[in-house]
């Protein structure tokens, strides 16, 4: 009789054990998952970042050349370095689209591959 109890108690205990094993293992993967949502959401915000500064740089000399500038294409690598067209992961185009009234206006997007724009930004100056 007592080794049926002691018998009990021990599958009792190994079944409580893997309840606790099976809601950490859950618990567990949940947490995985937000870790890689983090990581991505952290990624496209450099990217922003990054888009943004290529964006105004761009914009800053249009307006210190006196709309003198032609349109452009620069291509950059996943570090946001400039490289060539083949080795290229985000692309920044610069087009002068119009002129009333003696303004310039440029548009500037810059794009991941391939995809829509990461940012868009519109200058307008008087030469």
């Amino acid at each position: 009789m007592v080794k049926y109890v002691q018998e009990r108690r021990t599958s009792l205990f190994l079944i409580e054990l893997m309840v606790a094993l099976l809601f950490f293992a859950l618990a567990a993967a949940i947490c995985m998952q937000f870790f890689v949502q983090a990581s991505q959401i952290s990624r496209q915000s450099a990217n922003l970042n990054q888009a943004i500064f290529v964006s105004q740089s761009l914009a800053e000399e249009f307006r210190a050349m006196n709309g003198q500038m032609s349109d452009q294409t620069l291509y950059f690598d996943r570090e946001w370095n400039e490289s060539e067209i083949e080795n290229a992961i985000f692309t920044s185009t610069f087009r002068v689209t119009a002129t009333t009234y003696d303004m310039l206006l440029a548009n500037i997007a810059v794009f991941e591959h391939p995809g829509e724009p990461i940012y868009t930004l519109e200058v307008r100056i008087w030469p």
